[in-house]
């Protein structure tokens, strides 16, 4: 579980030698290794705002940079701080690819470190983690997405949800980073009613300050809204990544629900909106139990999301070690490490040093294709039951470890 805050541990955790080593292979291995298209997509919103133009709009690259994916690239699908900072980044780098890759990973290694500080702090066994895991490195300080700053936000949101002000404050800037909260809105809303807060007060604090944010950029530097309006229901279309609508790819052979499905789009909100109703009726009575809710309430997103990326089960891992005060299976990482081998996101983050991995997977894929597919669904099943073994055996108090 998570214990109180401990300032002799704090100074101990600054001392350990395994931190520095941490941070150094991280950085060693953010520096040169990035997940090909997500890199691209990150370098051309950074050149676009240095260009004084929207992140949103997508563009073209030539040379090395254009290997495997071709010229096109589309804008960035991230909330508008996390495209900001592609931009200071790109101009910080001068354009240098490299550069620009390391400075972006910066942010990104710092929450791993800090993700594990707060654990460390307060006696939670999971603290290693965020430092030395290779399914967590891989999504996070080499593929170059931030949805563990996202958490770690989060985490810090739910921590401090008894002052309004500051929690409100540390899930707006979440929420600009990645809307990773969706996931676990029935844990603050709960426990808000538990502590007696006004969560309307909440919710007003949280709504300015995240528009505020979000809407400076677009009125400031022009950029226009409609390209965003436009592509939002792209978050609702799309199917794939280690979401049991993967499927779609099989059967149907392709990456869009058919229009006489795309009512299941809906599954994960809905399934939001009732659990967090039923949170403000029967409210979790300590943090303990709303860290239980937040990882049913995820647990029940990533089931019923139609895309769901590697990078975002940060977010329930960190749940599942809040929970149990440590990582309570290896399955819970080594299956979706397996799976980032099927999916080709592993080999795409070497995408730097080798842009040919790109056609050599294309030319790889015309083999294998329907076997890697399948191995996708099963891999995808296989990590749903171990991580609903272990969300159910959290609410029965059985709490077991492998």
């Amino acid at each position: 579980m998570f214990g109180k805050y401990s300032p002799t541990l704090a100074v101990g955790f600054v001392k350990r030698g395994d931190v520095l080593i941490s941070i150094a292979v991280q950085v060693f291995l953010g520096f040169s290794l990035a997940h090909g298209y997500d890199f691209r997509v990150g370098y051309v919103a950074g050149r676009n705002i240095a260009m004084g133009s929207s992140p949103y709009f997508g563009g073209e690259l030539s040379g090395e940079l254009a290997v495997g994916y071709g010229a096109d690239v589309q804008g960035i699908g991230e909330t508008p701080l996390w495209a900001l900072y592609m931009g200071l980044a790109y101009i910080a780098s001068s354009g240098s690819p490299l550069l620009f890759n390391m400075i972006t990973k910066i942010p990104i290694i710092a929450a791993n470190v800090s993700l594990a500080y707060l654990l460390f702090t307060r006696g939670n066994q999971g603290w290693r983690f965020f430092l030395f895991n290779p399914f967590l490195i891989l999504v996070s300080s080499t593929w170059g997405k931030a949805d563990n700053l996202a958490t770690l936000l989060i985490v810090l949101g739910l921590m401090r949800l008894y002052s309004i002000k500051t929690s409100a404050t540390s899930v707006s800037l979440s929420i600009l980073i990645k809307p990773l909260i969706v996931a676990v809105i029935p844990a603050f809303l709960g426990y808000l009613r538990a502590l007696s807060k006004r969560a309307w007060l909440y919710l007003a604090y949280a709504i300015a300050i995240s528009s505020a944010i979000f809407l400076t950029p677009f009125m400031l530097l022009g950029w226009p809204l409609a390209t965003l309006i436009i592509g939002f229901p792209n978050w609702f279309r799309s199917v794939g990544g280690i979401s049991p609508f993967n499927i779609v790819s099989i059967s149907l052979g392709g990456y869009t629900l058919p229009a006489e499905l795309a009512w299941l789009s809906y599954t994960a909100p809905i399934a939001m909106l009732a659990l967090s109703i039923l949170a403000i009726i029967r409210p979790p009575k300590s943090f303990e139990e709303a860290c239980k809710l937040a990882l049913l309430s995820a647990a029940f997103f990533f089931t019923a999301r139609p895309w769901v990326s590697e990078q975002n089960l940060v977010l329930v891992l960190t749940l599942l070690i809040l929970v149990y005060g440590c990582m309570p299976s290896r399955l819970l990482w080594a299956v979706p490490l397996l799976f980032m081998i099927a999916n080709n996101s592993l080999p795409q983050q070497l995408y730097l040093v080798w842009p040919q991995v790109i056609e050599w997977l294309a030319s790889l894929d015309t083999y294998i294709k329907p076997y890697r597919l399948a191995a996708q669904v099963g891999l995808t099943m296989a990590w749903l039951a171990v991580l609903w073994r272990y969300v159910v055996c959290a609410y029965r108090g059985g709490m077991g470890q492998d």
